[in-house]
Protein backbone atom coordinates (compact mmCIF):
# COMPACT_ATOMS: atom_id res chain seq x y z
CA UNK A 1 0.00 0.00 0.00
CA UNK A 2 1.19 3.54 -1.01
CA UNK A 3 1.97 6.12 1.53
CA UNK A 4 -1.07 8.33 0.40
CA UNK A 5 -3.09 5.49 0.58
CA UNK A 6 -1.95 4.96 4.23
CA UNK A 7 -2.76 8.69 5.08
CA UNK A 8 -6.26 8.85 3.19
CA UNK A 9 -7.17 5.24 5.30
CA UNK A 10 -5.96 7.12 8.25
CA UNK A 11 -7.56 9.82 7.72
CA UNK A 12 -10.99 8.47 6.82
CA UNK A 13 -10.80 6.63 10.17
CA UNK A 14 -10.41 10.07 11.73
CA UNK A 15 -6.80 9.42 12.55
CA UNK A 16 -3.80 11.98 12.18
CA UNK A 17 -1.38 10.09 9.86
CA UNK A 18 1.34 10.47 12.51
CA UNK A 19 4.27 8.50 11.49
CA UNK A 20 3.76 5.72 13.70
CA UNK A 21 0.60 5.05 12.63
CA UNK A 22 1.87 5.09 9.16
CA UNK A 23 4.72 2.85 10.18
CA UNK A 24 2.85 0.51 11.87
CA UNK A 25 -0.37 -0.01 9.44
CA UNK A 26 2.43 -0.25 6.37
CA UNK A 27 3.78 -3.05 8.45
CA UNK A 28 0.49 -4.52 9.21
CA UNK A 29 -0.77 -4.47 5.41
CA UNK A 30 2.18 -6.12 4.64
CA UNK A 31 1.86 -8.79 7.34
CA UNK A 32 -1.30 -9.49 7.52
CA UNK A 33 -1.39 -11.52 10.87
CA UNK A 34 0.93 -9.95 13.66
CA UNK A 35 1.27 -10.00 17.48
CA UNK A 36 2.58 -6.36 18.59
CA UNK A 37 6.12 -8.20 19.62
CA UNK A 38 6.28 -9.60 15.88
CA UNK A 39 5.13 -6.52 14.86
CA UNK A 40 8.13 -5.01 17.23
CA UNK A 41 10.98 -7.79 15.48
CA UNK A 42 9.81 -6.96 12.26
CA UNK A 43 10.13 -2.92 12.30
CA UNK A 44 13.77 -3.60 13.49
CA UNK A 45 13.44 -4.81 17.27
CA UNK A 46 16.22 -3.56 19.78
CA UNK A 47 16.74 -1.04 16.15
CA UNK A 48 13.65 -0.21 16.36
CA UNK A 49 12.60 3.57 16.80
CA UNK A 50 9.46 2.70 18.78
CA UNK A 51 9.08 1.50 22.06
CA UNK A 52 6.63 -1.88 22.44
CA UNK A 53 4.88 0.09 24.08
CA UNK A 54 3.88 2.71 21.40
CA UNK A 55 3.37 -0.40 18.99
CA UNK A 56 1.07 -1.30 21.81
CA UNK A 57 -0.50 2.23 21.37
CA UNK A 58 -0.85 2.50 17.47
CA UNK A 59 -2.63 -0.98 17.63
CA UNK A 60 -4.84 -0.15 19.82
CA UNK A 61 -5.98 3.28 17.97
CA UNK A 62 -5.78 1.80 15.02
CA UNK A 63 -8.34 -1.29 15.90
CA UNK A 64 -10.56 1.45 17.64
CA UNK A 65 -10.85 3.22 14.26
CA UNK A 66 -11.87 -0.06 12.63
CA UNK A 67 -8.47 -0.56 10.83
CA UNK A 68 -7.39 -3.82 12.16
CA UNK A 69 -9.66 -6.38 14.46
CA UNK A 70 -7.90 -8.28 17.46
CA UNK A 71 -7.98 -12.04 16.86
CA UNK A 72 -6.79 -14.11 19.68
CA UNK A 73 -4.54 -17.78 19.79
CA UNK A 74 -4.12 -20.45 20.97
CA UNK A 75 -0.91 -19.68 21.70
CA UNK A 76 -2.05 -16.89 24.61
CA UNK A 77 -1.37 -13.79 22.18
CA UNK A 78 -3.32 -11.21 20.84
CA UNK A 79 -3.29 -10.84 17.25
CA UNK A 80 -4.17 -8.19 15.34
CA UNK A 81 -5.50 -8.81 11.15
CA UNK A 82 -5.82 -6.05 8.48
CA UNK A 83 -8.51 -8.16 7.19
CA UNK A 84 -11.40 -6.49 9.30
CA UNK A 85 -14.08 -8.45 7.10
CA UNK A 86 -15.46 -11.99 8.78
CA UNK A 87 -13.68 -14.96 8.10
CA UNK A 88 -11.81 -17.55 9.79
CA UNK A 89 -8.27 -18.72 10.32
CA UNK A 90 -5.67 -21.40 10.46
CA UNK A 91 -3.28 -21.27 12.97
CA UNK A 92 -0.18 -23.22 12.86
CA UNK A 93 1.02 -24.40 15.80
CA UNK A 94 4.32 -24.99 15.06
CA UNK A 95 5.25 -21.62 13.54
CA UNK A 96 2.24 -19.75 15.67
CA UNK A 97 1.47 -18.47 12.09
CA UNK A 98 -1.97 -17.23 11.39
CA UNK A 99 -3.33 -17.64 7.62
CA UNK A 100 -7.06 -16.33 6.21
CA UNK A 101 -9.12 -19.20 5.79
CA UNK A 102 -12.16 -17.74 4.10
CA UNK A 103 -15.57 -20.13 3.43
CA UNK A 104 -18.35 -17.89 4.14
CA UNK A 105 -20.81 -20.66 3.88
CA UNK A 106 -19.53 -22.51 6.80
CA UNK A 107 -19.32 -19.38 8.89
CA UNK A 108 -23.02 -19.03 8.38
CA UNK A 109 -24.46 -22.41 8.85
CA UNK A 110 -22.19 -22.50 12.45
CA UNK A 111 -23.18 -18.51 13.51
CA UNK A 112 -26.81 -20.03 12.54
CA UNK A 113 -26.53 -23.32 14.69
CA UNK A 114 -25.02 -21.58 17.94
CA UNK A 115 -27.88 -19.18 17.31
CA UNK A 116 -30.21 -21.61 17.82
CA UNK A 117 -28.70 -22.99 21.09
CA UNK A 118 -27.67 -20.04 22.32
CA UNK A 119 -28.91 -19.93 25.83
CA UNK A 120 -31.45 -17.65 27.09
CA UNK A 121 -30.01 -14.06 28.25
CA UNK A 122 -27.23 -13.99 25.92
CA UNK A 123 -26.60 -11.83 23.00
CA UNK A 124 -24.06 -13.58 19.58
CA UNK A 125 -21.46 -10.56 19.48
CA UNK A 126 -19.92 -12.85 16.85
CA UNK A 127 -18.20 -16.12 15.65
CA UNK A 128 -14.62 -16.55 15.40
CA UNK A 129 -13.46 -19.86 13.58
CA UNK A 130 -9.96 -20.92 14.23
CA UNK A 131 -8.86 -23.95 12.80
CA UNK A 132 -5.24 -25.39 14.78
CA UNK A 133 -3.24 -27.50 12.52
CA UNK A 134 0.34 -27.81 11.98
CA UNK A 135 2.70 -28.93 9.01
CA UNK A 136 3.09 -32.29 8.07
CA UNK A 137 1.24 -35.23 5.96
CA UNK A 138 -1.83 -36.89 7.68
CA UNK A 139 -2.07 -40.22 9.15
CA UNK A 140 -3.60 -43.12 7.82
CA UNK A 141 -6.12 -42.97 10.64
CA UNK A 142 -6.67 -39.46 10.01
CA UNK A 143 -7.80 -40.38 6.33
CA UNK A 144 -10.14 -43.02 7.61
CA UNK A 145 -11.78 -40.56 9.95
CA UNK A 146 -12.85 -38.51 7.27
Amino acid sequence: MMEDDIKARLNQCGLKATPQRMRVYAAMCQLGHASADALYHFLGGDRCTMSLATIYNVLGSLTDAGLLVQRPSFSNKMFFDVNTTPHGHLYLQDTHEIRDFIDAPLRREVEARIRAQLPAGLVLDRVEIQVVCHAGHETTSEKEAQ
